[in-house]
C-alpha cells in the first residue's frame, strides 16, 4: 500500500518541482528584462542613441484680415450664439522671426489650421509645422497639436513629432502674446520650444529595421 501511495505521488512531485524551477526562471527573465527597459528613456543600446534638452524661441506672426492676411477662414458654423466664434476654422502660413518685428530674421513658418473649438472661453485647438529654414535645424520640422485657450498668460501644447534631424522629437511649446491689432487681427505670438532631441553620437549606428506590413 505504501509502495502504491509513494508511486502516486512520485509524478505530482516531480510536477511541482518541474512548475517551480520554470516559475524562478520567468521571474529572473523578467526582471532582467525590466532592467534592460528601465535603461531605454536615457539610452537606447538599440539604435544607439542619447537624449539632449534643446531650447529655442521665435515669434509667431498671424494676421487675419487685410490685403497681406496670413490666416483666411475656410469653415464656419451657420449659425452661432456664441461670443467664441465657435465652429470657425482657419488655415494659416504664418512668418516665424527671431524678434518681435516682422522685419526681423525669418527663421521659419508656421503652417497648419487653428478651430475654435469652445463655445464658453476663447479655446483653439491647434494643428500646426513649424518649418525651420535657417540654422540647424534647417529643412526640419516640428508638429503641435493641442488646445491653445488664448486669454490665458501662458500656453501650453505639446510637440508630437517631426522631421529631418527633429526625428523622434517629443516636449512642449510655451506661448505667450507679445502683441494685438485688433483692426486687422495682428497677433504677435512668443513661443518657446522645450523638446528632447534625438542625437547620434556614433555615425556608425546601424539604421532602423523594417518590418513588413505582410
Amino acid at each position: 500500500m505504501a509502495r502504491l501511495t509513494l508511486l502516486f505521488l512520485l509524478p505530482l512531485l516531480a510536477h511541482l518541482l518541474l512548475t517551480v524551477v520554470v516559475a524562478v526562471h520567468d521571474a529572473s527573465l523578467s526582471g532582467r528584462l525590466s532592467d534592460h527597459l528601465l535603461l531605454l528613456p536615457n539610452s537606447n543600446p538599440v539604435h544607439n542613441q542619447k537624449e539632449r534638452l534643446t531650447h529655442i524661441r521665435f515669434f509667431w506672426h498671424d494676421i487675419a484680415a487685410g490685403p497681406n492676411a496670413t490666416a483666411v477662414i475656410v469653415a464656419q458654423s451657420a449659425t452661432t450664439t456664441t461670443t467664441t466664434n465657435f465652429g470657425s476654422i482657419r488655415v494659416m502660413d504664418d512668418a516665424l522671426t527671431v524678434g518681435p518685428n516682422l522685419t526681423s530674421q525669418l527663421v521659419g513658418k508656421s503652417q497648419g489650421l487653428y478651430a475654435s473649438a469652445d463655445r464658453e472661453t476663447p479655446g483653439l485647438l491647434m494643428a500646426m509645422t513649424f518649418t525651420f529654414t535657417v540654422g540647424r535645424f534647417n529643412g526640419s520640422t516640428m508638429t503641435i497639436l493641442g488646445r491653445n485657450e488664448i486669454e490665458t498668460h501662458v500656453r501650453e501644447m505639446p510637440i508630437v513629432g517631426g522631421t529631418g534631424v527633429l526625428r523622434f522629437v517629443t516636449g512642449y511649446v510655451q506661448a505667450q502674446t507679445y502683441s494685438y491689432d485688433p483692426k486687422i487681427g495682428y497677433n504677435i505670438i512668443e513661443y518657446n520650444c522645450f523638446f528632447f532631441e534625438p542625437t547620434r553620437y556614433e555615425s556608425t549606428a546601424p539604421p532602423p529595421e523594417y518590418v513588413p506590413f505582410f
